[in-house]
């Protein structure tokens, strides 16, 4: 009895076998992923960088290239039949994440198409615009750069040509219209490439307008229209402006610029104060010829710079061409005037310059082969600190040296004797 029932379990087990072997084995070993739920997701991104933002959506130019990227629940590993990319309908790629451009302009539908074991679809898209930043045409635009004898009293017509290398996009302009001191006399939006201003100018002054073009994926041009005008006076009256430059690295000096006449008269002083654009105008003046001499006030190693004009008449002359420039390097003293000295805590140096003036930044103090640190400036008085070595005994003569430079780079090395404080066997009895 026991050896039949053996024999009963054995052929149940053999026939169990026999179903399995006959039936799809894979249906039973994959149906715990057959029946979850899977989704599927689709981004894009500029770089494989951890931090880099993924999104839905993006605006790039024609050539650029996008990181397409994949997320798949609950893993990519899942059984599919098959995935793929199109682009508007097309085949674009059959990776899960790959990096690729995008040529063609205009608004693009992308999706990742994934088809499970079972052969249902799931996708998800994005939107990829591709667009060229527009362009302006910066040699045909009126006014014309340096145009003068604009009628101050007139409204006065602006035009320009604006290029979509696409064909296919909305441009818009922004157009800004500045007067003296950055002065805003116009700030606005326009859909075409045109603008007429009816508020009037002043007279024998410089007006700068400036475009720039967008379309309407918000993409600037690379360049813009900035270009400048001059208004006129009466009776054929003229002005001159200009802005005065140095070599120096430091811009805020006080200036003072005379104009004369052929047989060098004072007509006019005009003074310029401390600025990092320091610019001046003098108007109106007869036509004629004039001198006009250019000084830094206070800074007389600053060489003066003197200019001959001629007003035809009806002009605003626009100098480029003021330069001071220094030339002489700074001087350094000792406080005693001598190039000997006594060891002690704190030495001081008069360290004069009259032009572009000192920095710290370009000064330093060596001694015994090694540099002196914390230095200071109290007006024109270098402290060197010598703290740490005023304790020093020394039987011979020690050599301190200063170098230096202007903010002209204009540079001096000088070198000073510390005196011996003890005597040879003093410091050898230390």
């Amino acid at each position: 009895m026991i050896f039949s029932r053996k024999i009963l379990i054995a052929a149940f087990a053999l026939l169990a076998l026999i179903v399995l072997a006959c039936s799809d084995s894979d249906q039973y070993l994959f149906d715990s992923q057959d029946n979850q739920e899977i989704e599927v997701y689709a981004y894009i991104t500029t770089s494989f960088e951890s931090d880099a933002q993924s999104t839905k959506s993006d605006t790039i130019q024609p050539g650029d290239s996008l990181i397409f990227l994949t997320t798949v629940r609950p893993s990519k590993s899942i059984r599919n039949m098959s995935y793929f990319w199109t682009i508007d309908g097309e085949p674009f790629a059959n990776e899960y994440s790959f990096k690729k451009d995008i040529t063609t302009p205009g608004v693009h539908e992308i999706a990742f198409v994934f088809i499970d074991y079972l052969g249902d679809t799931l996708s998800d898209t994005l939107s990829v615009t591709v667009a060229t930043p527009p362009e302006l045409d910066n040699e045909h635009f009126i006014p014309a750069t340096r145009t003068q004898n604009i009628d101050p009293a007139n409204e006065l017509h602006f035009a320009w040509n604006g290029i979509d290398p696409d064909s296919m996009w909305q441009m818009t302009y922004h157009f800004t219209l500045t007067g003296e001191n950055d002065n805003v006399l116009a700030d606005t939006i326009l859909d075409q490439a045109s603008y007429s201003y009816l508020g009037g100018f002043k007279p024998l002054q410089k007006y700068t307008w400036k475009v720039s073009a967008f379309n309407e994926m918000l993409l600037k041009s690379d360049q813009d229209i900035v270009a400048y005008f001059y208004t006129n006076g009466s009776n054929d009256e003229n002005a001159i402006s200009g802005t005065i430059l140095t070599n120096s690295e430091e811009a805020c000096y006080s200036y003072k610029v005379s104009l004369m006449d052929s047989s060098m008269n004072l007509i006019q002083d005009v003074y310029v104060s401390r600025s990092d654009n320091p610019t001046f105008h003098i108007a109106p003046l007869p036509k004629g010829n004039y001198k006009l001499i250019t000084v830094a006030e206070d800074r007389n190693e600053f060489t003066p710079d003197t200019l001959s004009i001629r007003l035809a008449g009806g002009q605003v002359i626009e100098l480029d061409s003021i330069l001071l420039t220094d030339f002489t390097a700074p001087t350094i003293e000792s406080i005693s005037a001598t190039d000997t000295l006594d060891i002690t805590d704190t030495l001081r140096f008069i360290v004069h310059d009259l032009g572009a003036g000192i920095s710290l930044a370009k000064t330093n103090v060596l001694f015994d082969d090694a540099l002196i640190h914390n230095l200071s400036l109290q007006g024109d008085t270098l402290l060197v600190p010598f703290e740490e070595n005023s304790s020093i005994k020394t039987w011979t003569v020690k050599f301190i040296t200063i170098a230096t430079a202007d903010l002209s780079n204009n540079r001096i090395k000088k070198t000073f004797y510390l005196r011996p404080n003890s005597t040879l066997p003093e410091v050898f009895s230390d």
